[in-house]
Order: C-alpha cells, then structure tokens, then sequence
C-alpha cells in the first residue's frame, strides 16, 4: 500500500509518499515510480501525517466495570482520538495484580481491542505473583494507597525486580492519608512527589509520576530525583476548578487553581516529559454522586491541537508529547513515534485547519460526557491506521474487534 499526503518526517512537513508492506514503513520518498499510483492520497489544507498517538494512561475497565467501558468501547474511543496504543491501567475489579488475571485480561483485550494496548500490572500481594508479570505487561502502576496496604519491605521489593528487568513503575503521588480521605488541598499531592521522588531515586527504580497539575510540583520531582519523568493530563493543562461544575469536576488528583493552569501550559514547553489522558469512564449518575475521573481519549488530540494554532506548542512539541515520547520512555522508540523506514506504520491523520465543537453523546466511549463538552477545539481526527490497516475513517471504527494486540507481542514480531 502506497500513501500520499504531507507528513511528519524527521521534524519537518513534507510532500512525501509512504510505502507499507506488512504492517511497517518500507519506505519513504518524494516520489514514486510513475507505473504506480497511491493507493490513499490524503489532501487539504491543514491536512497532516502525523506518527501515531500513544497514550500511556487509560482505564478501559471491563471485567466487573463493563457497564462504563469495555476493551471495544475504549479502544473505539482512542481510534477516534487519533490513539494507535494504550496503556490499560490495573485498578479493575477484580483487581489486575496477579498472574492468573493479567493472563486472563490479556485474553479478553487480544479479542475486543482495535488498536494496540499495554498492560500496566497492579502491585502484586506476594513475590511469588510477581516473577515474569513483564512478559504480558508493560510496566507497573503504584497507587498511594499501595502504600497504605503493604509494608514498605514488600514494595522494596518489588522495585527492585522492576530496577532489575528494566521496567517503568508508574506512580501516583500522592499523600496516602489525604488521597484515601478525599483530600482535595494541594498539599495531598505535594507530599505524594516529595516522598516518591525519594524513595525512588534511593532504590534507583526506573521511575514515572501521572498525572501531575501544578509547575512548581514538577520543578520538585525532578529537583529530588533528576531522572524521573512525569506527564501531565488535558483536564489539568486547560481546566481549573472554576470552570468545571461541582460534583462533576471530581478527578485525583483533583483540578487546580487558575495559577496552576498557567503554570502547566509554562511548563508543557519546558519540564513535562509526556501527555496522557487518564481516560476514566464512567456513568453520569456516578460522576453526579462525584465519583473520580473523566473521558478523555475523544478530545485530548483538540486540546494540544487548540494549543498548537493559538502558538502555545509547536507541532514538534506535540507529536513528541503524544508520540514520541511515550515511545522512548517505555523503550519502543525503535518501532514507534516516528514515520520512517523500518518503523509500524502507526498513523494519526488529522486537520488541524479547522474547529469542532464537542459533542459527547456522539462518543464512542460508553461514557457520554466530558468535562469539554460544548467547548469549540481545534483539529479533527481524519484518519487512524494501525499496523498499516486504517482502523478509523473520520466516522467509524473499520475493523472487527480483536485487531488490536499486545504491544509486546507486536514487538516480537517485528523484530
């Protein structure tokens, strides 16, 4: 398959043809042999061939929690975003913290994905639910109130099997008391990077804070253990708590002060390493009685588009948050974030030269509601390949359920 149109290639936008044999760029020209002809020609003003999103931070829920979110639904809804691969977090019910479950949720992903996916694995009760978890997940996620449940010795521990094997350990940091309570001051999450960043750096574990929403917070993380990453999410770089209605606007850590919204959209050129949604789905009954978390896998592509025509970011900046970046953090940096020879043919298309005004209840996530909702954004998804298969056309999902894979699967293959 041949595609034409302008693309992201090596920092620059260029006129370019894009040739893909079984699932991976063979190659990239600016011309073709005139006995050819592009199978796709993408054209328009604002019109781009943008390397395929990557979001490190999602809750597709499924198993017990169906009823939000399932593994078709979310990935339904990333497709639409622009998303080639997801990072499933671990806090379902049951719990994503043994064997015997990470197994079972790979099964269940592996049948209803249409895009790619990680597994992140949730801190296991015992050592013996913990050898060889790295075969089926991508990293591991660490919750405050992990801190509260095992003892220290046990954590330790499982740091250094992450330290040994490479592994990230994702964390959200914050204070475990404050978290547990409901605590809403920024305190809870100062406390949360302070005490991470540390211990962290002592045991030298390879080391991710989610979600942060404040400048100064970053500056301290990365004060106290200068190899840390962290990422921020759309809701905290364009929201402050006087623009989202109570209970709605209940989120962890929770939605800040116009200052720090100032701060992040400061620090997105600066110290923030990458851009996650924490999509977390759920009913809209649930999030009336204030229940934590919003959708965002629909709009997270129009908020950094929206920040690119207004000169915040540049489109470098972009596809490094939303690409690149997570690509490299999580080693993957050979097969993605880039458009180039040898590389899955992972591809967002989108047009950045027009605005849309969001409508949740034409999500294809199950949860129809959004903390944008109404607002007029920059920049349409037009297309979303996978793996050289167009798996979103601009209105509809393209492919069955069971598509998408495990990236660590995909990986294999392709070396």
């Amino acid at each position: 398959m041949i595609i034409e149109g302008k693309v992201y290639y090596r920092g620059e936008v260029k006129e370019l043809f894009l040739t893909i044999e079984d699932g991976v760029i063979k190659d990239v020209s600016i011309s073709i042999d005139k006995s050819l002809s592009p199978d796709i020609r993408f054209t328009g003003k604002g019109v781009l061939i943008l390397p395929g999103f990557i979001d490190i931070h999602v809750h597709l829920r499924d198993f017990e929690q169906s009823y939000k979110e399932d593994f078709y639904t979310g990935t339904a809804s990333a497709a639409a975003g622009g998303v080639t691969l997801v990072f499933d977090m671990p806090n379902t019910i049951p719990r994503n913290n043994r064997l015997s479950i990470l197994q079972y949720r790979d099964s269940i992903a592996s049948k209803k994905s249409v895009v790619d996916y990680g597994l992140y694995y949730g801190l296991p009760p015992n050592l013996d639910e913990l050898f060889g978890y790295e075969e089926i997940a991508i990293g591991m996620k660490v919750y405050p109130d992990d801190f509260d449940s095992y003892k220290l010795d046990h954590i330790s521990d499982v740091m250094i099997y992450n330290h040994a094997k490479g592994l990230v350990t994702v964390f959200h940091a914050e204070d475990p008391g404050g978290y547990i309570a409901g605590d809403e001051d920024p305190w809870v999450e100062a406390e949360g990077v302070k005490y991470i960043a540390e211990y962290t750096r002592s045991i030298g574990v390879p080391t991710h804070i989610t979600h942060m929403t404040c400048g100064y917070l970053i500056h301290e993380a990365k004060r106290r253990n200068k190899d840390l990453t962290v990422d921020i999410t759309p809701h905290h770089l364009m929201l402050s708590m006087e623009d989202v209605d109570h209970p709605y606007r209940r989120v962890r850590p929770p939605l800040r002060s116009g200052e720090c919204v100032e701060s992040l959209m400061k620090e997105v050129n600066g110290a923030v390493d990458i851009y996650a949604t924490d999509h977390a789905p759920h009913t809209i009954d649930e999030k009336m009685d204030g229940i934590n978390g919003f959708p965002g896998l629909e709009t997270a592509f129009n908020v950094l588009a929206t920040l690119y025509m207004k000169g915040v970011i540049s489109l470098s900046r972009l596809v490094e948050l939303y690409s690149t970046n997570p690509a490299a953090r999580f080693g993957l940096d050979y097969i993605l974030g880039h458009i180039d020879k040898g590389y899955l043919a992972n591809l967002t298309v989108v047009n950045l030269d027009v605005e849309v005004k969001i409508d949740a209840s034409k999500f294809f996530s199950k949860a129809k509601h959004s903390p944008f909702d109404g607002m007029k954004l920059a920049g349409r998804v037009i297309s979303t390949f996978v793996r050289g298969m167009e798996v979103y056309n601009g209105d509809d999902i393209t492919v069955k359920a069971g598509y998408g894979n495990n990236i660590l699967r995909v990986r294999r293959w392709v070396r």
